[in-house]
């Protein structure tokens, strides 16, 4: 289209060359009253010299016109192979960019997706730990509470020991008590009859509670190591227990900690790329916008200047007519 437009242009410039020629030749050859000698010879000289300063400015303008019809031609040259190579924001194709920046969205999307997935998990394995913490708190509460039971338990047999003792030890008084009765006779001759039964009851009394002494020494040493043994035991089992329990769900923890650390770093890398990609393909965008925006602007000042040429050129042409007409009715 802009081909056929410089095309245009060029032929309306070669017929008005023409006339511009004839109507030359018909100012300077015909000779009329304000061409030459004769009455009115100073108006004719004057016109004479007004149609040489109009020629002179029209071929300059048209040297001009020329000279931009030729530029003209050029840019709409560069401009049509610039919209063939390149096309225009409207109807290049940016699929491909599309395809690229769509791939690059969804990359985004799924390293969001397994980073929300990382930190999921990591909470989990803070209930976790949490959670095993609650139940090491609950074993030792546990623990604390048989160790309790256990101290109540000694001191319950440490009294019922001693309530058993305390009752045959009372059974015996009362049992001294009635041999005593039984032995006394009922007219005592002399002391020493009576001291001797009573020194033996004593002495048999002495023995009765030694041998109780001794057997409840004996049971409360072998409660005391019963209960340290069992008390080990336990503390020992809870402890094991829970400390293994605790390392391995640790270790665990780390393992699995690092893991989704290497796999955030890798995802924020991968998401860094992918967004100096993204702002790389803007800024291209931006430039060709830019560029064609200006090629626009250069465009249309050209065309501006070329409709205000052709507008004087019109006028310079009316001009020439009205000059040829006068010289022909002078004629």
């Amino acid at each position: 289209m802009g081909s056929a437009k410089s095309i245009d242009n060029s032929s309306r410039n070669s017929s008005i060359n023409t006339n511009i020629g004839a109507n030359n030749r018909i100012s300077f050859g015909a000779r009329s009253p304000f061409i030459g000698g004769g009455i009115g010879g100073g108006g004719g000289d004057d016109e004479k010299g007004t149609m040489q300063n109009l020629n002179d400015r029209l071929a300059t303008y048209l040297e001009d016109v020329w000279s931009l019809e030729n530029g003209n031609a050029e840019l709409e040259l560069r401009i049509r192979e610039f919209l063939e190579n390149k096309t225009s924001p409207g109807s290049r194709d940016y699929s491909a960019f599309f395809v690229s920046i769509a791939d690059l969205h969804n990359k985004i999307h799924g390293a969001m997706c397994v980073d929300g997935s990382i930190y999921l998990a990591n909470d989990n394995a803070k209930l976790a730990a949490d959670d095993f913490k609650t139940k090491r708190e609950n074993e030792l509460s546990m623990r604390q509470s048989v160790e309790a039971d256990f101290a109540g338990l000694k001191r319950v047999l440490d009294v019922l020991a001693r309530s058993d003792l305390e009752m045959q030890i009372e059974g015996l008084k009362e049992e001294m008590i009635f041999l005593k009765k039984n032995h006394e006779e009922p007219f005592r001759s002399s002391v020493e009859m009576d001291l001797g039964p009573t020194q033996d009851l004593n002495a048999v009394l002495s023995e009765i509670r030694k041998q109780y002494e001794q057997a409840s020494a004996k049971n409360k040493k072998e409660l005391n190591a019963w209960f340290q043994e069992k008390a080990a035991t336990v503390k020992q089992e809870v402890a094991v227990s829970t400390e293994t329990n605790l390392n391995r769900l640790l270790q665990s923890l780390q393992r699995e900690h690092q893991s989704q650390l290497t796999m955030k770093g890798s995802l924020e890398g991968t998401l860094q790329e992918t967004e100096n990609q993204v702002t790389s393909l803007e800024e291209q965008l931006v430039n060709l916008q830019g560029d064609i925006d200006r090629q626009g602007q250069e465009y249309q000042m050209l065309l501006d200047t070329k409709t205000r040429l052709e507008m004087e050129i019109a006028e310079y042409r009316r001009l020439l007519d009205d000059t040829g007409s006068s010289s022909s009715s002078s004629t």
